[in-house]
């Protein structure tokens, strides 16, 4: 409806209880196929370039490898078509409104808040070396060749990567989640939860710590998505993140190292928490400056469920049934901090 805040955009009218969990299978399924399809694929070149027929031997999977991360990070990717099929299909919904409140994503917004993740980010672990055991250890550069690729895959595919992950649990997964309760902040809250929860637990056993620190960027990037009215804020500080550790554990031949890591000590998931709370503050105040729009605009309710799939084929991008208002929506006035 008209007015609402993000985790409320697929409680429309045509909203059925059973809605949010066909789609959830439905991207399940889609995420299932599309991976098992870039598997194939890439076992395939492996077996061409040489690589071994063994179905056991998945090298070619190796992170620590170009093409290994490569796949790994087009397989995440398939959380993007996945979760847009399951809002088009299955919700009759525009897809554009994973993006945020206006049925897009708003590129100068994501551009200016990945910049801004991107600076405190590089700060705060520059400084995560000053906690002691201070120091780099023993670093092993991995040869020309190989690193070039790495950074190539890490700038090229891992703001994909990130992104896809805050479609998939920030994104639709909070949706449908938020969708089934008719109060909004109880919604949002419980959304929030199961997203930060699940987000945390996907990443595979971990001591509480690393836990902590993965569940507390969860819920940093539910209040960001509830604050700006979309996903731009949370994929910023998700990609920053991603390029930065990628990019150092990439030249210290540390990628899988890192990936499957299961243990952070208590002063480093600190360290993290106080940078994603900084940076929160920071989009919090932006975003009343910048006058950013976080509730739907009413020219953007369809009265007809129909008329989310003709705008689809609009010559001139997105486009809504029925006039639609030039003038910008105004800046939420409810607390930064709200779940509501």
């Amino acid at each position: 409806m008209a007015g609402d805040r993000y985790p409320e955009l697929l409680r429309t009218s045509t909203h059925r209880w059973w809605r949010p969990l066909l789609g959830l299978l439905f991207a399940s399924l889609c995420v299932l196929v599309g991976s098992v399809a870039l598997i194939l694929a890439a076992l395939s070149v492996a077996v061409l370039s040489g690589g071994s027929e063994d179905l056991r031997d998945n090298a070619f999977l190796d992170p620590d490898s170009p093409a290994g991360l490569l796949v790994n990070n087009l397989i995440i990717a398939t959380l993007i078509p996945a979760c847009l099929l399951a809002v088009l299909v299955v919700h009759r919904q525009h897809p554009g409104e994973l993006a945020s409140v206006a049925g897009r994503v708003r590129w100068k917004v994501l551009g200016r808040l990945i910049l801004l993740a991107l600076v405190l980010v590089t700060l705060f672990f520059v400084g995560g070396f000053a906690i002691p055991p201070a120091g780099l250890g023993d670093v092993d550069v991995p040869p020309a060749g190989t690193l070039v690729g790495l950074l190539a895959v890490v700038l090229f595919t891992t703001p994909l990567q990130s992104a896809a992950e805050e479609v998939g649990f920030r994104g639709y997964l909070s949706q449908a989640v938020a969708s089934w309760f008719a109060r909004p902040v109880v919604g949002a809250i419980v959304a929030g939860a199961v997203s930060a929860t699940l987000f945390a637990l996907a990443h595979g056993g971990q001591g509480p710590a690393l836990f902590t620190d993965r569940f507390a960027f969860g819920v940093v990037a539910s209040v960001l998505v509830w604050r700006t009215g979309g996903l731009e804020a949370s994929i910023g500080l998700h990609v920053a993140n991603n390029l930065v550790s990628l990019g150092y554990t990439a030249a210290t031949s540390s990628i899988e190292e890192s990936l499957e890591t299961s243990a952070l000590d208590w002063p480093y998931a600190a360290l993290d928490v106080t940078m994603m709370v900084v940076y929160a503050v920071l989009v919090a105040r932006l975003a009343t400056r910048w006058n950013i729009a976080v509730r739907r605009p009413p020219a953007a309710v369809s009265a007809e469920p129909q008329a989310s799939y003709d705008a689809l084929s609009a010559p001139e991008g997105v486009r809504y049934p029925g006039s639609r208002s030039t003038a910008s929506p105004p800046p939420g006035q409810e607390h930064p901090w709200g779940m509501g």
